[in-house]
C-alpha cells in the first residue's frame, strides 16, 4: 500500500477545518447500533476487507456508548443483534 502525500497550504488547511462538514459515518454507526439494540439486521458487503473495515470501526463505536449488541462477521456478511455487551478494561503493557 503506497501513500501518497500532498502539501496544502495553510489556508486550504484552516477550510478544511472549518468547512461545515459532518462526519456522517460516526453518526451513521451510533444509530446502527442504537437499532441493533432491538433488532438483529445482516451487511452483506463487496469485499472481505471491507466488512473487516465496518467492524472495526463498529467495535470502536460500541466500546464509546457501552451499546448492548453483538457483532459477528463470516466472510462478507455481518451480523449485528441484540446481545450483552461488558466493556473489558485494558491494562498498561510491561515495559
Amino acid at each position: 500500500m503506497k501513500i501518497e502525500i500532498e502539501q496544502v497550504t495553510l489556508k486550504e488547511f484552516n477550510e478544511a477545518l472549518t468547512s461545515k462538514t459532518i462526519r456522517v459515518a460516526y453518526g451513521a454507526n451510533q444509530a446502527l447500533l442504537r437499532r441493533c439494540e432491538e433488532e438483529p439486521v445482516k451487511l452483506t458487503f463487496e469485499t472481505e476487507r471491507k466488512a473487516v473495515s465496518k467492524l472495526t470501526a463498529l467495535y470502536v463505536v460500541r466500546r464509546k456508548m457501552d451499546a448492548q449488541v453483538r457483532l459477528v462477521r463470516r466472510g462478507v456478511e455481518m451480523f449485528i443483534g441484540p446481545g450483552e455487551y461488558v466493556r473489558t478494561e485494558r491494562k498498561e503493557r510491561k515495559k
